[in-house]
């Protein structure tokens, strides 16, 4: 105990920790208010939608953001790591470049994807998932995937410029945010309305998106220019990561969505949504680490990065203990809250935040190693529990129903942040936890040879 209290008490000692602290302060105000967002939406949709109706319209987001992920070919990352870089070196042209390249490559092959979800929308409900019912709510969902990616691009842009409240703000609030506004003004009578109601809420959150990225990035009046083949290098494995790593967080629903009822997908769509609570703070860290980051390691300054890395593992660790706690105290109280027909889904809701705890004591793991540009090692980390996550859900879903979904969800975040710890340590010579796993072995074999 005294270690970790002087771990604590040193974080303000230095600048760069002081500033770890004070800018991650921010982020997670920022980050508490997206969490509050989410929830409050969450809540909202549920107690006008109920269990059923509710289920619908969860399992449409589902869809659509897997799809989603699939048609941005690894954008996000790839714009917040060169974003980050070129901003650091005022290559303004480049910024411009590179952001209306990866906005292009989005939009077009995420429009394409829409139509033919669109069109054959009737066809993906009965026979993919067994639910006549589900075809409108996925039909005006899909109309939203291009301005959800595009959105996430500008928003992962503003990032790498370190707007920290408005990335926070355009990438986590503001579709939430409407959402529950028009559901408050006009309160929707099923799943299909409340997809319209969501595509109007994309909409808008891209507006927003699009006017803060324009305002914080300086003009440049050149030709803007960024070199494609760079940027393919870069987005394909970040592109086979993402669409794995969103295999891994939503396969576990999505398989749930063919083996179980719509009350069943929303008790864990709503347990899911919960239990991610936990890692506010990781995602507050990450908008400020991930710049840095990105900047030391091009730098070559390794030994501040260690320090810098390892500080925000603590800093998570910190913070997110009292949350699993109050989760796994409380679970009946928290479903509750979300109407009586939710608590059934107190053990989906401990099942999925042990892997999300997992996932914040492990640290930034995989900003670690995009920013520092060993994106084939998080791909392949992503391939082989993406498959994972799938395999796992379809033969412990048909055993468990939907705790076997949350099992293999738990499970392969769980490893797949393990799997990049490794990876980092292997990679910058360092471990990334807030455990000291060299040290509580030095201290288990001293204590064994006593």
């Amino acid at each position: 105990m005294g270690k970790l209290y002087s771990r604590i008490t040193s974080l303000h000692k230095n600048k760069d920790n002081k500033e770890l602290v004070l800018d991650s302060l921010v982020a997670l105000i920022v980050r508490v208010g997206a969490a509050a967002a989410t929830t409050v939406m969450t809540i909202v949709i549920t107690r006008h939608l109920g269990a059923s109706q509710s289920g619908y319209f969860f399992l449409a987001v589902t869809v659509t953001t897997l799809l989603v992920t699939i048609g941005r070919i690894g954008s996000d990352q790839t714009v917040l790591r060169f974003v980050s870089v070129h901003s650091a070196l005022e290559e303004w042209g480049k910024v411009h470049g590179l952001v209306s390249k990866m906005a292009l490559w989005t939009v077009v092959p995420l429009s394409i994807i829409a139509a033919i979800v669109c069109i054959f929308s009737k066809q993906i409900s009965v026979l993919c998932f067994h639910k006549p019912d589900f075809q409108w709510s996925l039909f005006w969902a899909a109309i939203s995937m291009p301005a959800f990616a595009l959105c996430n691009v500008y928003s992962m842009g503003l990032q790498g410029r370190k707007k920290v409240f408005l990335s926070v703000t355009a990438l986590k609030i503001l579709t939430p945010l409407f959402l529950i506004v028009l559901i408050l003004i006009y309160p929707p009578k099923d799943s299909a309305t409340a997809s319209i109601f969501y595509v109007i809420a994309c909409l808008l959150n891209l507006v927003f998106a699009y006017y803060w990225w324009i305002k914080n990035v300086p003009s440049f009046k050149g030709k803007v220019h960024f070199d494609s083949a760079l940027l393919w290098r870069s987005s394909l494995p970040l592109w086979v990561s993402a669409i794995m790593n969103q295999t891994m967080i939503w396969g576990g629903q999505f398989v749930a969505g063919i083996y179980n009822t719509p009350k069943e997908l929303a008790e864990l769509a709503v347990a899911r949504n919960t239990s991610v609570l936990i890692t506010f703070i990781l995602t507050a860290v990450n908008y400020v680490s991930a710049p840095r980051f990105a900047t030391l390691y091009n730098q070559g300054k390794m030994v501040e990065l260690k320090r810098y890395a390892r500080n925000t593992s603590w800093l998570m660790t910190i913070i997110a203990f009292p949350v699993i706690l109050v989760i796994w105290v409380f679970p009946g109280f928290i479903m509750s809250m979300f109407g009586k027909e939710f608590v059934g889904g107190i053990w989906l809701l401990r099942i999925l935040s042990i892997g999300q705890f997992v996932n914040v004591i492990t640290g930034s793991t995989g900003y670690l190693l995009i920013m520092s540009g060993h994106e084939k090692d998080l791909r392949n980390i992503a391939i082989i529990n993406g498959i994972l996550a799938i395999v796992l859900a379809f033969i412990l879903n048909p055993l468990l129903g939907p705790i076997g979904s949350a099992i293999s969800t738990s499970v392969v975040l769980a490893g797949s942040n393990l799997m990049a710890v490794g990876k980092v340590k292997q990679r910058l010579g360092f471990n990334s936890m807030a455990i000291n796993l060299d040290f509580l072995k030095a201290r288990f074999k001293r204590s064994s040879n006593v």
